[in-house]
């Protein structure tokens, strides 16, 4: 009996070493490990515990975690881990109190998950307080931990606390790097946050996406047409063209600064096109005075198989107003969601500076069935041609 114990045991254990591809098989594994008494073992019941919050259960993975009746460290980090994973930011908090709570203290695998936690809840009071017990563990040294308190302190708009704390790091990475620039972008900085990437790239370091998006979104911002395009030039020539969402940030810039020449070219050269990219070049379109361009491309865009976003969506209706094309404009809001369209579409009317796109839209009417229908006492022409429905 007691080698037939052993065998299941060793059966559990390598499903565990596996994985699962799904939860079903999870919940298999886990009935198995509760009859074999296997339940207390912390090191298995954590693997569980892990493997569960990959299906986003997070009300099973709190059932897991509570059949251990004395936790560990390993448990609450890996609890607090997976709580984070799955934007249960506030229950991540409450589980590290409960850790608190035990006599248990946070540890350099605790305390990434938690500043992000409360960076992403504007908790500042509370990451000021870890950052205060980081420094007493010792921790402040630790690459991840330092950037997560430099991503905290940015969000939050500390921006002054996040450059201290990334300034006194000795051994600074690409990612607090990142982490700095997104802050200064944060508080309206974006000078600072180009003379960062400058500053980067002089200590011989190099840029991953996620820097590189973000530095372009500063360039985007105040319309810093030079510096992209230095950084367009960089791009090219360490082959991150290729990354879509580096790309995508690329035509965004170049839309944002009125160069639709070179935001096509970027877009068309383009291995892979998301939702993104298809809409910030639409939208460039509608808003540099192109409202055929922007249409031939959003049916295009369709027949690549994508449906349409929010974004996209302004630029075809802000097209439909340049043009007159009443019927089109109510033929095309049909094919978003309902509830997303009225969600989003207010605030993109108060964006817009062109007063016949804000006459077009704000006259907009919606039935109860979710159609789009517009008044036509305007002086817009309501005739649509069948041009681009062929």
């Amino acid at each position: 009996m007691s080698s037939l114990i052993l065998n299941k045991s060793a059966d559990i254990k390598t499903r565990l070493f596996q994985g699962f591809d799904s939860l079903k098989h999870l919940k298999h594994v886990h009935a198995a490990l509760l009859r074999l008494g296997l339940d207390e073992d912390t090191y298995l019941l954590n693997k569980v515990l892990r493997f569960s919050f990959n299906f986003g259960n997070t009300s099973y993975s709190h059932r897991i975690f509570h059949q251990n009746k004395e936790p560990n460290i390993f448990l609450f980090n890996t609890m607090i881990h997976g709580l984070v994973l799955n934007d249960s930011f506030q229950e991540s908090i409450e589980t590290y109190h409960s850790m608190r709570k035990e006599g248990l203290s946070p540890d350099s695998f605790t305390f990434p998950f938690l500043l992000k936690a409360c960076a992403r809840l504007f908790d500042s009071k509370l990451g000021m307080k870890l950052h205060g017990l980081v420094v007493k563990a010792g921790c402040e040294s630790d690459a991840f931990v330092n950037t997560s308190l430099v991503s905290l302190y940015g969000k939050c708009g500390f921006v002054d606390n996040a450059f201290k704390v990334f300034d006194d790091n000795p051994e600074k990475n690409v990612a607090s790097w990142t982490a700095i620039i997104s802050g200064y972008i944060g508080v309206g900085k974006c000078k600072e946050a180009i003379d960062m990437f400058r500053r980067l790239l002089g200590m011989g370091m190099r840029p991953d996406s996620f820097s590189l998006v973000r530095v372009l979104a500063a360039c985007t911002r105040i319309g810093d047409l030079r510096s992209g395009e230095w950084i367009d030039d960089y791009i090219t020539e360490i082959g991150m063209v290729r990354n879509v969402f580096v790309a995508t940030s690329l035509v965004d810039f170049y839309v944002k600064c009125g160069n639709m020449e070179r935001a096509c070219s970027v877009f068309d050269g383009m291995l892979e096109k998301d939702i993104v990219s298809w809409s910030s070049m639409i939208q460039g379109y509608a808003s540099n005075g192109l409202p055929k361009e922007a249409l031939d491309l959003f049916f295009k865009m369709l027949n690549e198989g994508f449906r349409p976003d929010c974004y996209a969506m302004v630029g075809v209706l802000c097209a439909c107003a340049r043009l007159g094309a009443l019927e089109l404009g109510s033929w095309a809001s049909n094919l978003m969601d309902r509830n997303e369209f009225l969600g989003n579409i207010t605030k993109f009317i108060d964006q817009l500076n062109n007063e016949d796109e804000r006459s077009f839209l704000v006259q907009g009417r919606w039935k109860t069935d979710g159609s789009l229908a517009w008044d036509h006492s305007g002086d817009i022409a309501c005739e649509m041609t069948d041009m681009w429905m062929l």
